[in-house]
């Protein structure tokens, strides 16, 4: 079984402590990871957006700050645990290049010139990705730390001449259930967000502030081999292509993860066969909405495969002002067949193999990789194994990232890197 923190829609903004007005909540939240400590811990910690309120470098600090606080109540190493998150359009920072994004949306909400503009994009106009790319900067920064930026955020990281098979999601293994590899997609669903956000999209007139998400982004493999689970912020109903859009998910998605409406529900088309929707609420949904429908809530999830069905357990937690107390209302248990195992080649079977012997090195390599890149030596660091690795005409986050990828996939070089970064943490 995995077991799993969800949060959304955190909105954590940069102030002093006496001016914070989650303070009490925030407390809270964290003492509670004692019990879920003591109840069996976590393998991962999902935040589904809305981290930061403004897109601010400044609010992600404070949001680092809050999970070392999660951390030491459960437990566990901050460089140990992993936490993959995506961006929501409060990550944003809408003061950046706001003209060029707003003259490339009508082009992106044009259903029959939208692929081809974002595939010229991807392999002749580099700029135009690197500008709808660019509010969510800072966000990418507090992305790289915990292993979540998608392939064109890597290449803009790395300034590399071209975008040619760089995805537009980041793909993660969670681990291996009887069998099946659990796969987590990240998805950036808010890259049309900007100052004319509405919360609800039937206010919406046609045409106005819809969003895009290109086709290549929840385009991933469906072997027998794996389940995937998709996370982005916005739930189906805020896309021009809404309906394409939610039956490409269910024929690509066992599992949907959605945040944004601060509200939660789940939802699945055929009990027992279809995929399983999960809309989340929200941590810090603001003072003015309905307690009864809008609580600030976290949740724990529990995921198991049992005789070829995926099982997902979803526990939920709501402030009552005090403390936070498991909800019924919000808590809730589905399933959804999978295809059978007996089905599967000699090479699927291998293949499984393989992705156990990656999913039981992954804590390792994730911990190597926290450290390193939250190194204030880094430059030592390449130098000392490997003094060519370092080019000077580049910025140090893009050596960093040009040399973990390489590095991980050497079993020499992460020792040498392992024995390095116990010296310099010493």
């Amino acid at each position: 079984m995995l077991r799993i923190l969800l949060l959304s829609d955190i909105h954590f903004i940069h102030c002093e402590d006496d001016e914070n007005d989650y303070r009490s909540l925030e407390t809270a939240f964290v003492e509670a990871m004692d019990e879920v400590r003591d109840s069996g811990g976590l393998n991962q910690i999902l935040i589904c957006g809305d981290i930061a309120n403004k897109g601010l470098e400044s609010e992600y600090q404070t949001a680092d700050t809050f999970l070392k606080r999660v951390f030491e109540h459960l437990g566990c190493d901050e460089k140990k645990t992993q936490v993959y998150v995506v961006p929501g359009n409060h990550d944003i920072n809408r003061n950046i290049n706001k003209m060029s994004r707003l003259g490339w949306r009508t082009t992106l909400l044009d259903r029959n010139r939208a692929e081809s503009f974002i595939y010229a994009a991807k392999h002749n106009e580099l700029d135009i990705l690197k500008t709808l790319y660019s509010p969510f900067s800072a966000f990418h920064k507090f992305a790289n730390a915990h292993s979540s930026l998608d392939g064109i955020a890597e290449a803009i990281f790395l300034n590399v001449p071209n975008f040619d098979f760089r995805s537009f999601r980041k793909e993660v293994e969670l681990g291996v259930l009887d069998n099946y590899i659990i796969k987590l997609h990240c998805l950036n669903s808010a890259l049309l967000c900007d100052k004319d956000d509405v919360n609800d999209p039937r206010a919406m007139k046609a045409g106005e502030h819809k969003l895009f998400i290109p086709k290549s982004a929840y385009n991933p493999d469906t072997p027998s081999t794996t389940v995937n689970i998709s996370m982005m912020h916005h739930p189906h109903a805020w896309f021009e292509n809404e309906d394409d859009l939610r039956t490409e998910f269910d024929r690509k998605f066992k599992f949907q993860i959605y945040g944004h409406v601060h509200t939660q529900s789940i939802t699945q088309d055929k009990k027992g066969k279809s995929a399983i929707r999960l809309q989340v609420g929200s941590l810090h949904p603001g003072q003015g909405g309905d307690p009864e429908v809008y609580p600030p809530l976290y949740n724990i999830l529990e995921l198991d495969v049992v005789k070829n069905v995926l099982k997902v357990k979803v526990t939920c937690y709501c402030w009552d002002g005090e403390q936070f107390n498991k909800n019924d209302k919000f808590s809730y248990i589905r399933k959804v067949a999978l295809r059978k195992k007996s089905n599967r080649t000699t090479n699927q079977k291998k293949e499984v193999n393989k992705m156990k012997t990656a999913v039981e090195i992954s804590d390792e390599i994730y911990e190597l990789r926290y450290r390193f890149f939250s190194s204030e030596h880094i430059r030592e660091i390449i130098n000392e194994i490997n003094a060519k690795a370092y080019d000077n005409s580049k910025p140090e986050y893009a050596n960093a990232l040009t040399f973990f990828k390489t590095a991980s996939s050497k079993t020499d070089v992460m020792e040498q890197l392992k024995v390095i970064l116990t010296k310099f943490d010493d």
